[in-house]
């Protein structure tokens, strides 16, 4: 099970900076992914108006 944290784990003083650094970067990649479709589905609705631009 890599690429999972502890919540137990999370609530020591020692461990809450690296559980906020792997949600944090979990946040960040789902907010790329996101942009990513977002931009997809933007291109797709104007593909008739960018093929019919001549």
């Amino acid at each position: 099970m890599r690429g999972r944290h502890d919540r137990a784990a999370c609530r020591t003083d020692q461990h809450t900076r690296d559980c906020e650094d792997a949600m944090g970067s979990v946040i960040k990649k789902r907010r790329k992914r996101m942009a990513k479709k977002k931009h997809r589905k933007l291109l797709r609705k104007t593909r008739h108006q960018r093929r019919n631009k001549k």
